[in-house]
């Protein structure tokens, strides 16, 4: 639970409306349409019949209801299924008619991943579809197809990229490594990959079926270069290993965690495993890695996709609630022949015991509200101070890792057990006091009050300089005073 007892402010990194995490449901990213009750079509029912020269299916098919499904994802605390096709252009494959017959069963639960072979235009299937389900997404599989991603002339796929951004679908490219027959890798090298991703920069790509012991880390390496560029994790191709040990080696790679907690999806590829095994061993895997790397990937590993599409994944508790300004109120107004003082009152709120709550926003809000009454004046200085010991302000860089790496400092500090310290005593309130470190914190990194100047109507600062409220023993609403000096200049 440290993961949402000590979460940020990812208002400050994704937006309003992603400020908590903990409001959006978990994800399942990559469920194949076989249950035993729905009827399975001509290319899946060949798909599932397949074999190899040694007798042996390709495709592993856990034989299980929709129930069953249902109950798995309950379990694992996952509230969205997203259930996927693959269109081979081959008599075998999962039609986008077995992806509709199952998410029409429970339209809450589950969203459609489509696929198309792109040997004619796809938009009127997707938009008839559409109209039926809901559609998050939709995949392509060049290895299987003979796709060339990077032909610019290839117009069903161009117009395909086109409806996708324009609808916010994401992409997926299925990079192959399935033990299907007939796969042909050169359509998705990293350098295929690559060059597509350099021609669309603007569209989320997701890669997906990375061989977690083979070519996991070249393709990484495109995170690196693309930030619109996500990976899948599923244990179609984890070969003798356990989950647990897939995600610890994965958590292991230098930089990993820092470039993509953010853009990380994890599917189980159900019926082929239980998304209760994934989750598991996710949970084992981040348990033993440092603070800030585990509750940021707890926070959003499976739940990143929800950023993705909002008009389909919906938060449980309506975000402005964690909005952290409740109120900006002027007490005071003094105004003499040389200068003219306006104080304001600010009521906040946090919500999480310690946050770092981003609050540049607040203070030039509040500066263009006094110099919109007054636009006569222009220059002066600002004043901001909190009200209580236990909250400071902090001066750093709004860079989200700095940002992310400065909270959850702040965060583990205050989590420490303070049972030793003479201030765990019964205090005057006749309550217990026990949070020395909440003290510390103020006393040691914060400042109890800040300057700033005001020139020409602006704040006179640096370049990367960014203001917070470190605020401890909450959630809780809070107070913090900025008086605004204006001088009269004749």
């Amino acid at each position: 639970m440290s993961e949402r007892l000590y979460q940020p402010d990812f208002r400050s990194i994704f937006g309003a409306n992603y400020a908590n995490a903990f409001i959006y449901g978990q994800l399942d990213s990559l469920v194949w349409p076989i249950f035993s009750e729905i009827e399975p079509s001509n290319a899946l029912t060949n798909l599932l019949k397949l074999e190899n020269d040694q007798g042996k299916r390709y495709f592993y098919n856990r034989k299980i209801s929709l129930e069953d499904e249902k109950i798995e994802l309950v379990c694992s605390n996952i509230k969205y299924g997203l259930v996927q096709a693959m269109d081979l252009h081959r008599d075998y494959g999962i039609n986008n008619e077995d992806v509709l017959n199952v998410v029409k069963t429970d339209p809450n639960l589950f969203k459609a991943i489509l696929s198309f072979d792109l040997n004619e235009s796809a938009i009127n299937s997707i938009k008839t579809i559409q109209n039926q389900i809901p559609v998050v997404g939709v995949v392509i599989y060049p290895s299987f197809l003979k796709l060339d991603i990077t032909d610019g002339d290839n117009e069903n796929f161009n117009e395909l990229i086109d409806y996708c951004k324009e609808n916010n679908l994401f992409l997926k490219i299925d990079i192959g490594n399935s033990n299907l027959p007939d796969n042909y890798t050169e359509y998705s090298t990293y350098d295929k990959i690559k060059s597509f991703l350099s021609r669309h920069s603007n569209i989320i790509t997701i890669l997906s079926g990375l061989d977690i012991s083979g070519d996991f880390n070249l393709y990484y390496q495109l995170l690196k270069l693309y930030n619109n560029v996500w990976i899948e994790i599923d244990p179609r191709n984890f070969g003798g290993m356990t989950p647990t040990s897939v995600f610890s080696q994965l958590f292991s790679i230098q930089g990993l965690v820092q470039n993509l907690w953010h853009r990380i999806t994890i599917g189980s590829a159900t019926p082929t495993l239980e998304i209760s095994q994934m989750v598991r061993g996710f949970l084992e895997a981040t348990d033993v890695l440092n603070f800030s790397q585990k509750n940021i990937l707890r926070s959003w590993g499976f739940r990143n996709l929800n950023r993705l599409n909002s008009s389909k994944f919906f938060p449980n508790v309506e975000p402005a609630r964690f909005y952290p300004i409740q109120e900006i109120n002027e007490i005071n107004r003094v105004e003499n022949n040389n200068e003219l003082n306006l104080t304001y009152k600010i009521k906040l709120r946090s919500y999480a015991i310690t946050q770092l709550l981003y609050i540049t926003d607040l203070i030039e809000r509040v500066l263009n509200l006094s110099l919109e009454v007054n636009p006569n004046l222009k220059n002066g200085e600002l004043v901001i101070k909190p009200y209580h010991t236990t909250v400071s302000l902090i001066m750093n860089e709004h860079e989200f890792g700095n940002y992310l790496d400065l909270h959850y400092m702040f965060a583990e500090i205050s989590s420490k057990n303070s049972s030793q310290f003479l201030h765990t005593v019964s205090a005057l309130e006749n309550r217990a006091d026990f949070n020395h470190y909440d003290h510390e914190l103020a006393s040691t990194y914060g400042n109890r009050q800040l300057i700033l100047p005001i020139v020409d109507k602006k704040l006179e600062i640096g370049g990367r300089e960014n203001y917070y409220t470190l605020v401890t023993f909450g959630p809780r609403t809070f107070y913090i005073n900025i008086k605004i000096k204006l001088i009269k200049e004749y």
